[in-house]
């Protein structure tokens, strides 16, 4: 179990950082006018969100499992 979490605590933090650049590329890049930087945008937010989701879950049933021993 530990190995698993130890995976989606990765892939959460590769989610955060996706998240970031997205916002950079938003709020800083200027490439949001064209329909090319709006894909990346969107595609980074978008895959940044999928990838931080599964860590709040898994610790939240560990906590569960802990909460009934």
């Amino acid at each position: 179990m530990d190995s698993m979490l130890k995976i989606f605590f990765y892939l959460h933090l590769v989610g955060l950082a996706l998240i970031g650049v997205g916002l950079y590329l938003l709020l800083l890049g200027g490439g949001g006018q064209e329909v090319n930087g709006m894909l990346l945008i969107a595609t980074t937010l978008g895959l940044g969100g999928l990838m931080i989701s599964p860590y709040p879950v898994v610790k939240a049933i560990q906590w569960m499992h802990k909460k009934e021993r």
